[in-house]
């Protein structure tokens, strides 16, 4: 198990001291989280910039930028164009040597479009970027996004999703949205098998996506961490357990939440 705080809290911020802050309160692993005003030059400067991010004590993981995208958009040219950025996002976490890479697979916001036609253009993306990452071998997971009006899958939907890709594509669970489109967990992880590889971890109410800390919503987290666990120890996978907090929550509940995530895996309760 290795625990990795989102940069998500701080977006729009410069993203070096992003880092800094993320160090300051405990973070061992960051993922880094392509969205906001301090990564609009990125790939100008990638190479300066992911030197600077190789020199601060924390190993990495990027997340592709999904603010305003979507790669099943009805426009051709649109969805090309978010499907550059994830290209863009895959060379930037070869240079940071990231542990894996989050990628969105799109969503249906207008009920007059098809979800199916949406999830074969997401599947023919999939396929494209895992050519691409061919020349970086890269571990590339799929996120569930989206509520279930506007979600492209339903559970069993996902589970199947990546039938017929190779093991250089996972998943990566994301348990907030999970939860409020009303998914069984521990029947997902144990469907996941071999290919689940991380959790993006966040509560709410069970109604709305809040991103809020582990333990402030409805969330079983004891019984739903002890399927996370039973899961890596059956695949032997060392699961990665993000914690993706809303922007602008306070920073101490990253600490809190790694303590508790640690106590939980050792078998006590997320609650202290």
């Amino acid at each position: 198990m290795r625990v990795f705080y989102s940069e998500l809290c701080l977006i729009g911020g410069q993203v070096e001291e992003n880092v800094d802050r993320l160090i300051a309160q405990g973070a061992e692993n960051i993922e880094l989280m392509l969205d906001g005003a301090g990564w609009d030059d990125f790939p100008r400067r990638a190479q300066s910039l992911a030197a600077a991010l190789r020199a601060k004590k924390t190993a990495y993981s990027v997340h592709v930028p999904v603010w305003g995208s979507n790669l099943t958009y009805e426009c051709a040219r649109y969805r090309e164009a978010v499907l550059a950025s994830y290209r863009e996002s895959l060379d930037f976490a070869a240079l940071v040597g990231a542990r894996h890479v989050v990628l969105h697979t799109g969503s249906c916001p207008d009920s007059h479009f098809s979800k199916e036609v949406a999830r074969s253009r997401s599947r023919q993306a999939m396929f494209n970027l895992l050519e691409y990452n061919e020349r970086y071998g890269l571990l590339l997971l799929v996120e569930n996004v989206g509520t279930p009006a506007t979600s492209l899958f339903t559970q069993e939907q996902f589970a199947s999703f990546l039938e017929g890709m190779p093991d250089a594509i996972g998943y990566i669970v994301d348990v907030g949205h999970a939860h409020i489109s009303g998914w069984d967990l521990e029947a997902l992880f144990a469907a996941l098998g071999g290919r689940l590889h991380a959790l993006h971890l966040h509560d709410n109410d069970g109604t709305k996506d809040a991103h809020a800390p582990i333990g402030t919503g409805s969330v079983d987290w004891d019984r739903l961490l002890a399927a996370a666990a039973a899961s890596a120890s059956a695949s032997g996978n060392d699961l990665g357990l993000v914690l993706e907090y809303n922007i602008g929550t306070d920073l101490s509940t990253l600490a809190a939440g790694k303590a508790a995530l640690e106590r939980a895996w050792r078998g006590g309760s997320v609650r202290a």
